[in-house]
This record gives C-alpha cells, structure tokens and sequence, in this order.
C-alpha cells in the first residue's frame, strides 16, 4: 500500500517508517498539518496514519477537513499517546477507522494496518459510477447498459481512474499499480489513457471527464451532464 504518516515526533516517525518499509509497503512522511494537506492534495494513498498532538493544528482536525471536503474514503489509522476514552470515541465519531495508543508493538501495528488493507481490497463485483458500469468478476464495462469492448488492460486503467474520481492519478501510480512495474517509459500511461477515453466517451456530456495534470498525472473528474443541466 501507499501510505502517509502524519507525525511530528522525527524518532517515532522513522520507527513507524521502517515497520511499514519491512513489511513491503511504500510511506511518505509529513511533520505538520498543512504539509500533510498539501501531499493529500497532490498524490494518491491508500491508508492514512495520523497522531493527535501537532505544532500547527490537531489530528482530529485535520480528520475532518479531509472527511468534509474530501470525496472518497480513505482508511484512516490514529496512532497517539492519547488513551482517555473520550479522546478515542472523538476521533471514531470524526472518521477515523481505528484507533491505537502509542508504546503498541510492531506485530499490533502491521496488523491494524494489514486489516485496514483487507477492508480496501474487499470490492463488490460490480462498481457503478453514473452510466458506467464495471464488472470486476468477468472484466467487462457497459455504458448506459450497452457494453464496451476494452482489452484487459484498458479495463484496469478505467477501472482505476473512476474508483478514484476526483483524486490526481501519477503515471507513476498507474504504472505500479497497474502495470506493476516502475521505470518504463510513461508514453505507455498516456497512450492508454487515451484510448480509454476514446473508447468510453468520457466527456462533459457523458459526465465525466479526463482532466490532464501538467507534469503529474490525471484526474477524473464527475461533471453535471449537459442533458441533466438543461432538464433542470
């Protein structure tokens, strides 16, 4: 997984940074709230580690910043020396998917983050996302019910780019992910892109859009549909 580490203790972050490192996942680290914000806002993670105690703000806050204004759900793990119960049931009820106190081991740790991977990894068989409707079972995508003939891999990019609408889509990202693989030429990245929205009408007038990302990536992007518009 990608992961982010939000945490202003340099020890505790490299400690927490080699667990995840050991044991095959990729972590970015960030000291403050707004620098932890601004990674948010530029790549893609799958699970978010924060503490509660920060020079610039608190944990909690920055939860529900990204839980009011952010459009996809992210696992989000608190790890903080703060055990009343009152401080665990805040940080629940604001979002939070789990809740750890600081001093807990390496085999706790990996575990709670091992469980909130499962809990990413385990999709339905089909995803709908407006018109668009993948099924994740036989690797097949219809649009208003009528199918699109995609190769695999187009399936996967397409797939990949609506579970994360809204959200900046490295090349990198995709060729990991993906493709699985790091280093290949990214022309590879856009030339299926390109297809992909070629092939699936991805438009303003079909309500989405592919929105390229100078020097980043792509972004997904929900529009109202023209039709939509003009009916209301």
């Amino acid at each position: 997984m990608n992961i982010i580490l939000l945490e202003d203790d340099q020890a505790q972050a490299e400690l927490l940074k080699s667990w995840l490192a050991e044991a095959g996942h990729q972590c970015e680290h960030a000291a403050t709230g707004e620098e932890f914000l601004t990674r948010l806002d530029r790549s893609d993670f799958d699970l978010l580690v924060l503490d509660w105690e920060l020079p610039d703000t608190t944990g909690v806050e920055v939860l529900r910043i990204i839980r009011s204004t952010i459009n996809w759900h992210v696992p989000i793990l608190f790890v903080t020396q703060r055990d009343a119960e009152d401080d665990i049931v805040e940080a629940l009820s604001s979002g939070a998917d789990d809740y750890m106190i600081k001093r807990a081991s390496k085999a706790e740790f990996l575990a709670r983050v091992n469980a909130l991977s499962r809990r990413l990894g385990s999709a339905e068989l089909e995803a709908e996302f407006g018109q668009y409707r993948f099924n994740l079972e036989n690797k097949t995508v219809s649009m208003d019910e009528e199918d699109v003939r995609l190769t695999a891999r187009e399936f996967e990019v397409a797939h990949y780019l609506f579970q994360r609408s809204g959200r900046l889509v490295s090349r990198e990202q995709l060729l990991r992910d993906v493709w699985r693989v790091t280093g290949v030429n990214t022309r590879t990245v856009d030339v299926h892109v390109s297809r992909v929205r070629k092939r699936l009408a991805i438009s303003p007038e079909n309500g989405f859009r592919i929105k390229t990302v100078y020097q980043h990536g792509y972004r997904l992007e929900a529009v109202e549909r023209e039709a939509d518009a003009a009916a209301g």
